[in-house]
């Protein structure tokens, strides 16, 4: 683990989470966090369902992703991305809750691997294991605070054909093959 002290404690991690438009749109609450580990709860609404009536793989997905984010916060600091997750989804969720706990696996100054078991609760039953996943968080050097200024090339106004690519194409550089034709692919 990092030596360096992290800043984030869990009043400050609440903050974080509740300036994350999405999470609060999906209800989620931060219950603990540090040591390596971060805890999301997320009531079930209807509005997180799919039509089979479980609660929809992409809301178990961004629990997921943020939970390992912000395990892997409390070893590197506040400004971190998430570089990259798997998840496995073993059963429906269905209840009244999920809750998604995530620990740091390991971490260099740079970068955490976290891993993350995603409960579907239903109060006086036993949890659920519902999903399981492992990411990649790295910590990054500049400063991500959402930013103020307008960009200054962009135009409102302008106009755009959906046929074409937005692109300079005088800054892309394309690429050719030269050498033997590949066989046609043979199916079977």
């Amino acid at each position: 683990m990092p030596t360096e002290a992290t800043t984030l404690d869990l009043d400050l991690a609440r903050q974080v989470l509740a300036a994350q438009p999405f999470a609060r749109l999906v209800g989620t609450e931060l219950t603990e966090f540090g040591d390596g580990a971060a805890t999301l709860v997320i009531d079930i609404q209807p509005e997180h369902g799919q039509q089979f009536g479980f609660v929809h793989g992409g809301v178990l997905a961004y629990a997921a992703d943020n939970a390992l984010t912000f395990a892997a916060g409390t070893v590197l600091g506040p400004n971190v991305l998430t570089g990259g997750f798997t998840i496995t989804y073993l059963r429906p969720a269905q209840g009244e809750r999920l809750r998604v706990h995530a620990t740091v696996l390991g971490a260099t100054r740079r970068q955490a691997v976290t891993h993350c078991d995603v409960y579907a609760e239903t109060e006086g039953e036993e949890p659920v294991l519902c999903a399981v996943a492992q990411g990649t968080t790295r910590r990054v050097e500049k400063d991500l605070a959402p930013s103020t200024e307008e960009d200054p090339d962009f135009d409102e106004d302008a106009e755009f054909d959906d046929d074409q690519d937005n692109y300079d194409t005088d800054q892309l550089t394309v690429v050719t093959v030269d050498g033997p034709e590949l066989p046609p692919t043979v199916s079977r």
